[in-house]
């Protein structure tokens, strides 16, 4: 029956397959017939070359989705969170409907040959989502067990060979596609060679460093002449992508007062229900586990895992009482007591006012001192916290910290508390932060069991719809006239993207939203979008320049980035002289001699690093590194141009080649050049076939 069961547990599941197992972005569904996915709604939510992506099919795998981060994280998933996933959905909906039509393209097949000798020949190489079901109590795979399946021919077992049948099929039909797509992938000896050096050659050397901007502003003079010859000189580091230019009005969806009531009356109306609970009787839980984002879990917990708000209601409550509704920093709280005890560990609980030391420590301290008298003589710490706390979590907060155990702050700061009585103003406490005045609120070592119906305030469905119809409002009067004035009508504030938008790019205020990238890039100049979703509300955006792929124009750098680049390149030319002399004042063959010239010339060592893993202080440097790994011991370089100045190296120690260890590490290596070249391949590939591809994406009409 164990074996039944397992095949029975997987009938319900929605085979997804990676095309390859690096690349979690080529995905194939099927057995949708099976599941019922198909049909019903037709609703065209978009198409890939003319073939449609239904509405249907698409909810039900993002459900699908939302259904598996809900049980990962206990949580649901808030409305970003879900439109991340749609957006991954979408891309894997397209992807999997670009490989298909290829596959079907180059006239790939798969045998029922193929499969059949794959499951009787080789059932150990099976993918593990078949292979799990033959798994013993040891952690084996049960060869009986397996032979035993393959000759059941009742009804669910058929069905699962049926399931097994169709997944084989996709994955081979994706070994094979993988095949095609990186059949050219061919790696060197020379390649894998470089790569081991890069990884295992280590080097210990002194240098010295030429920073370019030690070279004052001043004694640089950039004239138009020098920047254009730099741009013609490297213009095609000034390619420019399609890209535009935006503006935009954004109209906030946030929770409204509305929905604070609304929120604590819902909140309220479980009191009785939250009194029923039982401790222990797991069928009393669901006014807790089914209403709030913090489940009850019947176990004692520290002051120091819970809100102070409610940490607050708990050490003054008898047992079972319901408090009233609790304005927490993290959300609304209903809480009811079930039982207390006290724990084996002590917890304290301090307010506090942090003085930065900033520029004059002495000044800090003379601060720090006068708030601690001024607290010592009876005024309020949270209004003297509030005008000068240096802490911004906590200062408008009357500088309160909560409960706290051992180990969580740092040593001055938890010597001082432990040293008080509660109620005692201490302080000045110096720490690596500040100057602390310290009071001390409680010190208690009292755990509590508790269920908590906690509910965070959220915009409702009627709040968001009243932003929306205001934000399609101002779209409709915007195309007919002007955004710009038509926000001035209003009093609404237009903002300027300071940035270009490209493909793929992050936008300002809207994070990577494909649908306001695609707005700008596919619109022409003047447009005004319809409403748009981005984080904090609906956004109507206005088109303000587009530019075609080619370059940037001098005009357009020449008032920030050619200045600035000019200057550096002027700069290292300034340096140049300057390192070669000193280089030339080296004496005896140790780079060291130097602090007899100049006492003020760091000499600094990097110790056992490699080109994969750098010495902090210089970083990833080709210029670098091609030089330096190939000196002697011993051997000073000549002056090492980068893009940040000059370095002089002298090499201490370098490893030599070790042929045997190369060998050893050989075909690793290897595979892991081809598995990363393969990736880069299929990546492009997915690329060219995505922008070569009609894709109509009608997500934006459909989802709001």
């Amino acid at each position: 029956m164990g074996l039944m069961n397992k095949l029975r547990d997987k009938t319900h599941i929605i085979l997804i397959i990676l095309i390859l197992a690096f690349l979690a972005t080529i995905v194939f569904e099927w057995g949708m017939d099976y599941l019922g996915l198909r049909g019903g709604q037709v609703t065209e939510l978009g198409s890939v070359n003319g073939q449609e992506i239904k509405y249907a099919d698409f909810e039900s795998q993002v459900n699908f989705a939302i259904d598996q981060q809900r049980q990962q994280t206990g949580e649901d998933p808030d409305e970003s969170l879900i439109k991340m996933i749609r957006d991954q959905v979408w891309d894997q909906m397209v992807t999997q409907i670009l490989a298909e039509q290829e596959i079907k393209r180059l006239g790939i097949t798969v045998t029922n040959q193929e499969i059949l000798n794959w499951v009787y020949n080789s059932p150990q190489t099976l993918p593990d989502v078949i292979k799990r079901n033959f798994i013993d109590s040891t952690g084996q795979f049960n060869m009986a067990v397996y032979q035993q399946a393959l000759t059941t021919k009742t009804p669910e077992v058929t069905k699962f060979w049926s399931q097994v049948e169709e997944y084989l099929k996709q994955t081979l039909l994706s070994q094979k596609l993988q095949s095609v797509i990186t059949g050219t992938v061919r790696v060197t000896e020379g390649e894998v060679m470089q790569r081991y050096r890069d990884e295992n050659i280590k080097a210990s050397f002194d240098f010295v460093f030429l920073d370019a901007n030690s070279v004052m502003d001043a004694q640089i003079q950039v004239s138009d002449d020098d920047m254009k010859k730099y741009y013609e000189d490297h213009k095609n580091d000034f390619k420019r992508e399609k890209s535009a230019k935006l503006r935009y009005v954004v109209f906030p969806d946030l929770a409204t007062m509305d929905d604070t009531i609304a929120t604590e009356k819902l909140i309220k109306a479980f009191t009785k229900d939250l009194k029923k609970l039982v401790a222990g009787d797991s069928t009393t839980y669901a006014v807790v586990n089914d209403n709030s984002t913090a489940k009850f879990s019947n176990n004692f917990v520290k002051p120091n895992e819970i809100s102070p708000e409610v940490s607050a209601f708990l050490f003054s409550a008898g047992k079972d009482s319901v408090s009233d509704v609790i304005r927490a920093s993290d959300g609304f709280h209903m809480v009811r007591l079930i039982d207390s005890k006290e724990g084996t560990e002590t917890f304290s609980s301090a307010q506090h006012i942090l003085v930065n030391f900033g520029t004059d420590t002495n000044a800090a301290k003379t601060k720090a001192e006068q708030i601690a008298q001024r607290l010592k003589g009876g005024e309020d710490f949270v209004k003297l916290a509030a005008e000068n706390s240096d802490d911004p979590s906590n200062k408008f907060k009357g500088g309160d910290l909560g409960w706290f155990g051992k180990g969580a702050m740092v040593k001055e700061f938890e010597d001082a508390v432990n040293g008080a009585a509660v109620g005692s103003i201490v302080g000045p406490v110096k720490t690596q932060f500040g100057y602390h005045i310290i009071r001390v609120k409680g010190k208690q070592s009292k755990e509590f069991k508790f269920a908590d119906i906690k509910k965070s305030v959220t915009a409702s469905p009627k709040t968001k719809d009243v932003a929306r119809k205001r934000a399609e409002d101002f779209s409709f009067v915007s195309k007919k006239g002007n955004l710009d004035e038509e926000a001035k009508k209003l009093g609404l504030q237009v903002v300027d993207i300071p940035s270009y938008v490209t493909k793929g790019a992050f936008v300002p205020g809207a994070g990577q939203n494909n649908s306001v990238i695609k707005f700008a890039l596919d619109e022409e100049k003047g447009a005004v979008s319809d409403p748009i979703k981005i984080q904090t509300g609906y956004a109507v955006y206005v088109i303000t320049d587009k530019f075609p792929e080619g370059f940037y124009s001098f005009d357009e750098l020449k008032v920030q980035q050619l200045p600035l680049l000019v200057k550096t390149e002027k700069k290292l030319d300034a340096l140049k002289q300057q390192a070669a002399d000193l280089k030339s004042k080296i004496q005896g063959g140790d780079i060291n001699t130097l602090k007899s010239v100049n006492p003020q010339i760091p000499i600094q060592r990097a110790d056992t690093v490699t080109v994969s893993v750098p010495s902090p202080q210089i970083g990833a440097d080709f210029d670098f590194a091609s030089v330096v790994y190939k000196l002697q011991n011993g051997q000073i370089s000549e002056p090492i141009r980068t893009a940040r100045g000059y370095y002089i190296v002298q090499m201490r120690n370098i490893t030599q080649f070790d042929q045997n260890a190369f060998q050893q590490q050989f075909e690793t290596m290897r595979t892991a050049i081809i598995t990363q070249k393969k990736q880069t391949i299929v990546q492009d590939w997915l690329t060219d076939m995505k922008e070569k591809a009609v894709i109509i994406d009608n997500r934006d009409k459909m989802f709001r």
